[in-house]
């Protein structure tokens, strides 16, 4: 009897706690976590390192779709790259492909709702250009915004996520 109180109890504890750190639906919304099917079209390039891109992004509003694809901006530029379009860097900045795996506790801060990344987009132009509404909870727009590459790449550099580009010689 005495073990089978002992192995409930152990039992007990240990889910209580996996439940504490687990994070909600909302948290995850909340914490700003990207989508990984979005797409990105690239305008051009900018002055000092920028990139103008069109981004798409989703959410329950407008303006919460707009957010989103202000981070899916800065995250193609960090991890997937801009194919679509020309004239911007085709390459992600973070080549590695564990990589946002590995700095995950960097990357949830980054992009948390008033993360660092928000210091390296801005909208370019008069703001959403397409509102297209998906279903009656969901909205898909389009911006134009302007990802500042090489700012982005130093502060990537600096924290340790990329090699500087002068070290691999």
């Amino acid at each position: 009897m005495k073990k089978r109180f002992l192995f409930v109890w152990v039992a007990f504890w240990v889910l209580s706690c996996m439940t504490m750190q687990a994070q909600t639906r909302k948290e995850k919304k909340i914490a700003g976590y990207i989508d990984k099917n979005y797409e990105v079209e690239c305008l051009g390039t900018g002055t000092q390192g920028s990139q103008l891109m069109k981004v798409w992004g989703y959410g329950k509003t407008p303006e919460d779709a707009a957010i989103q694809a202000k981070r899916n901006a800065v995250h193609a530029v960090i991890f997937k790259g801009i194919t679509a379009g020309q004239g911007c860097m085709k390459r992600p900045l973070v080549t590695d492909p564990g990589a946002e795996q590995a700095h995950a506790d960097y990357f949830d801060l980054f992009f948390a709702p008033a993360g660092k990344y928000l210091n390296y987009v801005s909208l370019s132009g008069e703001g959403v250009q397409d509102r297209i509404k998906v279903d009656r909870k969901t909205y898909k727009v389009a911006i134009n915004v302007s990802v500042m590459h090489t700012a982005l790449r130093q502060e990537l550099e600096s924290a340790g996520i990329v090699k500087k580009l002068g070290a691999g010689f």
